[in-house]
This record gives structure tokens, sequence and C-alpha cells, in this order.
């Protein structure tokens, strides 16, 4: 099902359940004439109301989120993007933000993510656990974009980040050392050996680190199979193009045309 369709479908069944109650309210209105009897019928209205509003938004909202991150559905992530970039809601407004930062990190796009992120970032009215991804997304970016940064220029930004949540802070230092070695020094790392995730990106992105690893660790049948397993999703993603680069070049290496392949 695409964006457009399932928030049709839910402003339609939001109306309906208000036309629905209001027809209800109006009928108690005539049949029911004890004035008790009619608040106790309208509060039981309008409670049922307000329950199945939470239940269908909880409900559009679990639809949303799988479709974006469990099936990572692309063409549902930029009409979703399309679609709400004239929110009013303030933060509404930081949340579509944050959701265009993480297209673009899947992208590739990394200069986008480095310049949303550190505008979001400024914002002085922006929640702080908002600000804790802007700030995972915009050093993840720095490392990947930046192929002259020091082991030591790293630890000082990651000394310095302000991200409040523990989980999300140690979790983007072991990624972004993990980054560093993998992409910069080129020095193998097992971070991403044992990860589990239920987001489809981010298991993708574990095969691929996993492939980069299996590289530097010399093991190169293992790396084949792992950047074979990504080559078949769509090559917008930065992660599937790079494994193609990859086999691609290793290919060439075996037939004699390249002296090194670059990771």
């Amino acid at each position: 099902m695409d964006y457009k369709t399932l928030r049709k479908n839910y402003r339609l069944y939001i109306r309906s359940a208000a036309l629905l109650a209001m027809l209800l309210i109006i009928c108690i209105g005539f049949v029911v004439r004890d004035t008790l009897l009619q608040t106790a019928a309208l509060l039981l209205v309008l409670a049922g109301l307000f329950l199945f509003i939470q239940l269908l938004k909880k409900s559009y909202t679990n639809k949303c989120n799988t479709l974006l991150h469990v099936d990572l559905d692309l063409a549902f992530w930029q009409q979703y993007l399309q679609l709400n970039k004239n929110v009013k809601n303030a933060i509404l407004q930081i949340d579509i933000k944050l959701t265009s930062v993480a297209y673009s990190f899947m992208m590739g796009d990394f200069d986008t993510v480095i310049k949303e992120a550190r505008e979001a970032l400024s914002q002085k009215d922006c929640p702080q656990k908002y600000k804790n991804f802007f700030e995972s997304y915009l050093i993840r970016s720095i490392v990947l974009t930046d192929p002259d940064l020091s082991r030591g220029e790293l630890e000082g930004r990651l000394n310095e980040l302000t991200i409040t949540d523990s989980i999300l802070a140690e979790k983007t230092r072991k990624v972004c050392l993990a980054l560093y070695d993998l992409t910069i020094a080129h020095q193998n790392n097992d971070y991403f050996e044992d990860l589990s995730n239920d987001f489809k990106y981010q298991q993708l992105e574990m095969i691929y680190y996993q492939a980069l690893n299996a590289t530097l660790k010399g093991d190169q049948h293992r790396a084949n199979d792992l950047f074979h397993k990504l080559i078949s999703e769509d090559e917008s993603l930065y992660i599937v193009r790079r494994a193609k680069q990859y086999l691609n070049k290793h290919k060439e290496l075996l037939e004699g045309k390249n002296e090194e392949i670059d990771l």
C-alpha cells in the first residue's frame, strides 16, 4: 500500500467515526429524555470515539513504521516525505526533518545529512530526543565522508557528543569507531558481526560491514557471499551501490585489470 492511500483511508475512518458519533448524540437527544441518562450516554459515546481514534492512530503509526523501517519501502519513504513536507505542527516538522535525514543517509547523501542535521541541532526548540538522533547521524556521516579523519580527531568529536540517551550514545560511539576501522584505517573490526535488528536497512548495513570485515581478514569467499546478498536490493541505497562496485572491481582484479580494491 502506498502512503497516500494509507493516509487517505486513515482520515476517512476518522471522519466516519466522528460523523457516527454525532448521529448517535443526536439520536440520544431525541430518544432519551432523562438528563442524567443523556449525560451518561453522551460520555459513553465520546469515550468510545476517543478510544477508537487512539486505536486507529496506533494502527496507522505501526503500519507506517512497518513500511518505512521493517519493509524498507523506498517509494513509501518518498511519498511520506513529499506529502508531509509542509506540515504546520512544529514537532511534526522536526519529525519529518529527521525522517529526511535518515533517508539521505540511506541514499549515501552524507553532505545533505551533515547540513540538515546541523541546521536541526541549531534550533533551540528542537527536543533533546530528536537532537540525540541528529547528532548520531551527523557524526556517522562525518566518518563516512572524511578519509583524512584521524582516530584522535574522532575520539575528540565523540567525547563532545551531547546525546543524553546512554544506550544510543554508546551505540553511536561503537558504530563510529567500527566505521573508522573498516573504512578509513582499513583494519578489521568485529562490531557488526553479532548484531541483530528488526529494521531492514540496518540488516543490510550489517551485512555490508560484515563483508568489509571479511575482506580485511582475507576471507574473500565469505566477503563475496555477503556482498552478493546485497546486490539484489534497490541500487539507490548507498551500501548496495558500494557492494556492486566492490564486486565489479574484484572481478576486474581477477582478470588482471586492477591492482587493488578500494574499500
